[in-house]
């Protein structure tokens, strides 16, 4: 009886282990995303998206990121869709604006120094329940802390 309750414990923390090794070495989008090239006049008050990835879900309450202006509030994330190398999210309503993005990982960074495209996709910008801007965009990759 006791080897298989150790046998049986064992395969279980076996299992969680490697769980977690894949979460985070598989497909962790935590970073930070900067449009590329020429930035389109709708977006330019865009610092940065901020992607919270495995670490944001681990947090109380979870956190999912942010679109970060150069100026004013931070616009955060609601969770994030991953299905595949597909992403989508929108953003909570800030000063009566809203983001909705939709995209492609070409990589995933996991963490790690990227040159290049990492990310591209549509981004579209709303003021109240109106689409007021839309845009295809890149993103580059810049590791977080």
């Amino acid at each position: 009886m006791k080897k298989t309750l150790l046998a049986c414990l064992a395969f279980l923390f076996i299992g969680l282990a490697f769980t977690t090794v894949k979460a985070q070495t598989g497909n962790d989008i935590f970073g930070y995303y900067t449009i590329e090239g020429k930035v389109p006049k709708a977006f330019a008050d865009i610092s940065e998206i901020h992607l919270a990835g495995d670490y944001g879900a681990q947090q109380t309450p979870p956190v999912h990121g942010m679109i970060r202006p150069k100026k004013g509030k931070d616009f955060p994330l609601n969770k994030p869709t991953l299905n595949g190398k597909n992403i989508s999210f929108t953003t909570a309503t800030v000063g009566g604006f809203s983001y909705k993005f939709t995209g492609t990982f070409i990589k995933f960074p996991n963490n790690e120094a990227q040159e290049g495209t990492v990310l591209t996709g549509t981004l579209q910008k709303f003021k109240g329940k109106t689409k007021i801007a839309e845009a295809k965009v890149k993103f580059s990759y810049e590791a977080g802390d």
